[in-house]
């Protein structure tokens, strides 16, 4: 048997062990903590910290699925009820269709938290667009060549009119490319580059997407509002650099420097004239294609004006075409 003094000792072991694992725990705990505070601040401050990209890297992660999540939200908000007013008028001979597909996106947006299932939501979209155009009209003509006979419909020629662009979004290098319908009726004429900034780490996900819902401003996460928004999937969108309040006169001229690099929590920001352009141009069911490559694209990647802190117009985009614009004045004086 141990004596007393073997007893104390051992005892005195044991405590130590323990501690020795409770510090380490708290010590885990706190760090954990102190990380994960410190990748919220990385975000809110839109730091592209090399480093962090194996944290924090991914549309995945929980920071990003909160973001979208909450943008989804925003849906409800009283600031966003007259969202497709402007949109109604501007065109609406894409009204009728649009409502119809709005009701299958919205579904589909509810229910779509892996964004890499983009086959199985080109199929739906399919689907819905054949469902637009009212019934299903039969064979309108039919093509010979050779021994072949190449049948065409009514609802496949709407088709390629409603949609007379597809998008490719370069994560890696924020560069968007237009794509036109060549003779094939396939998406090969870049015809447009634009400059975007996606989602910090690839908050923005890859996959293939449809525009749905469209607003002139919109309320975002953080209290702050965006120009000529148009919804690609969830809470993924295409609008201006954010505004402090739905004055053009506030814009976020920091995160408007941003452009050509990742900036955003999952969204896609462009400048007002490139955000308007989609909005007027890309109607509802038009696809997106959000991918990564080293190169831009086929028309390269385009430059933007920088703005100076010290300019009195920094406030403003410089591509709005708003008349009170500032910068068409301080253009024409040049």
């Amino acid at each position: 048997m141990m004596d007393k003094e073997e007893l104390k000792l051992e005892s005195k072991k044991s405590m130590m062990e323990g501690r020795a694992v409770m510090i380490g725990v708290v010590t885990a705990t706190v760090f954990l903590c102190i990380f994960t505070l410190f990748e919220i601040f990385v975000i809110k401050m839109e730091w592209n910290i090399p480093v962090m990209k194996a944290f924090i890297e991914g549309s995945d992660k929980y920071l990003f699925v909160y973001y979208r999540e909450e943008e989804e939200q925003l849906e409800s908000s009283t600031e966003n009820e007259q969202k497709q007013k402007g949109y109604e008028q501007r065109q609406p001979e894409l009204v009728e269709e649009d409502n119809v597909e709005k009701e299958t996106l919205s579904e589909l947006d509810d229910t779509e938290h892996d964004y890499t299932e983009s086959i199985l939501e080109s199929e739906i979209m399919e689907s819905t667009q054949l469902a637009q155009t009212g019934e299903n009209t039969e064979i309108s003509v039919i093509v010979q060549s050779g021994t072949e006979v190449e049948e065409v419909t009514e609802n496949e020629v709407e088709q390629k009119e409603s949609f007379p662009y597809y998008l490719k979004i370069n994560r890696q290098q924020n560069v968007i490319t237009v794509y036109e319908i060549d003779d094939n009726d396939e998406y090969t004429i870049p015809v447009k580059a634009i400059l975007c900034s996606t989602g910090l780490y690839n908050a923005t996900p890859k996959g293939v997407f449809h525009l749905s819902s469209k607003y002139i401003w919109r309320e975002l996460h953080g209290g702050v509002y965006g120009q000529y928004a148009s919804r690609i999937t969830g809470g993924v969108l295409f609008h201006s650099v954010p505004y402090a309040s739905k004055n053009k006169s506030t814009l976020y001229w920091e995160k408007y420097n941003k452009l050509g690099q990742q900036a955003s929590m999952g969204c896609v920001r462009l400048t007002v004239e490139d955000a308007k352009w989609i909005y007027d141009n890309c109607p509802s069911g038009t696809a997106v294609e959000i991918y990564d490559s080293e190169a831009p694209g086929p028309l390269g990647k385009p430059e933007t004006l920088k703005l100076d802190k010290d300019n009195i117009n920094k406030g403003w985009d410089p591509t709005d075409p708003d008349e009170k614009n500032p910068w068409h004045e301080w253009s024409e004086d040049g």
